[in-house]
């Protein structure tokens, strides 16, 4: 579970994490393993307590949970690469989702745009 950015230790250290995924695997103390779909891990992390839910994973996790409005924060990173031709950055959705934009921060090339789920609209 090593990343470029830090091969040597576990960069959510302090959190506990939860990994989807479809093979059995002994959970850690801070890592644990599970075979639930993304938006019954939401609902159930929202109904127990604990603070914010930070969501890393693919466009298809998000795609899923954004489906069932269960990600109320977007923090989404740009690294400028030109591709030539691409793909939708969550896939094609069945409902148009409003945000507002919060904050911007740029730091060593990469640009990071904060939005927020506007509800009510």
């Amino acid at each position: 579970m090593a990343t470029e950015l830090s091969p040597n230790e576990w960069v959510y250290s302090n959190l506990t994490t939860y990994v989807i995924t479809h093979h059995e695997k002994e959970p850690d103390e801070k890592i644990k393993f599970v075979q639930h779909s993304p938006a019954s891990l939401i609902r159930d992390l929202k109904n127990s307590e604990g603070r914010d839910i930070w969501i890393c994973g693919g466009a298809e996790i998000v795609r899923q949970l954004m489906q069932d409005d269960l990600i109320d924060r977007f923090y989404i990173s740009i690294i400028p690469v030109v591709l030539g031709d691409g793909i939708r950055l969550f896939g094609r959705m069945e409902k148009k989702m409003e945000l507002k934009l919060l904050e911007t921060r740029s730091w060593n090339g990469i640009t990071e745009l904060r939005y927020e789920r506007q509800t009510g609209i």
